[in-house]
């Protein structure tokens, strides 16, 4: 097999496995063989152990020399310290933002208005993809790629935590009205609101999201295809 067709056939597996650990496809814990994975792809090991190694490094997977490969555990700590990061980074995205959005990037938050139906597995996957969507946009009307980059990096670790909000309770309009208030904050140009709103917003998740946990709740059941 030539290069170009080895690094074409490495980013589909990596971005297939990706894809499968965000969504829930693939559990928390699950063990990834690398020759079941050669097999399934219909290539050699080499693409697969490559596409792990990135994704390693999103700490998607956890690579143990000699032992094997699986998806990434989440602890309590784990969980706190990543939405710790994320009011951070998002706190300082909104206040940036506020100074340096364009009038087209508004126009296009004004118009995100995905909604999920309670209970609705499918609908939970459709809404995540357009909030991770939403706050990545904020990042990346900053201009600084370095934070949207970080920014979409802790989006996509947190996707399996964000379900379990969606799955304690019915916050559809919560959380449209959140993102409304925030979008409002960043037209008025008004930076410290624009921080103090995604503050908010971040504390809202993380609470909800102990919650679930400690009410025993688990990761989803595959999505429908």
């Amino acid at each position: 097999m030539r290069m170009g067709a080895v690094v074409l056939l490495r980013e589909k597996i990596y971005q297939d496995l990706k894809s499968d650990i965000l969504s829930g496809v693939l559990s928390i814990g699950e063990v990834l063989s690398v020759e079941a994975l050669a097999e399934k792809y219909h290539t050699s090991k080499m693409p697969v152990r490559e596409a792990l190694r990135l994704l390693q490094h999103e700490q998607l997977v956890e690579i143990i020399p000699r032992i094997g490969c699986h998806v990434s555990h989440f602890g309590l700590q784990d969980v706190g310290s990543l939405f710790e990061f994320r009011l951070i980074v998002e706190g300082a995205a909104a206040r940036l933002a506020a100074a340096r959005i364009s009038e087209e990037e508004l126009a296009a938050l004004e118009h995100m208005n995905s909604r999920y139906r309670p209970g609705d597995v499918d609908s939970y996957w459709e809404y995540l993809k357009s909030n991770r969507e939403f706050h990545h946009r904020i990042a990346l009307a900053t201009g600084n790629r370095w934070l949207a980059s970080a920014v979409g990096s802790l989006l996509d670790q947190m996707q399996r935590l964000f379900y379990l909000r969606l799955d304690l309770r019915d916050a559809a309009d919560e959380m449209a009205e959140e993102h409304r208030q925030l979008v409002a904050a960043l037209r008025a140009r008004d930076a410290a609101a624009a921080e103090r709103l995604a503050v908010s917003s971040i504390e809202n998740a993380r609470k909800a999201v102990m919650e679930a946990i400690m009410a025993g709740a688990r990761l989803p059941p595959e999505p429908r295809l």
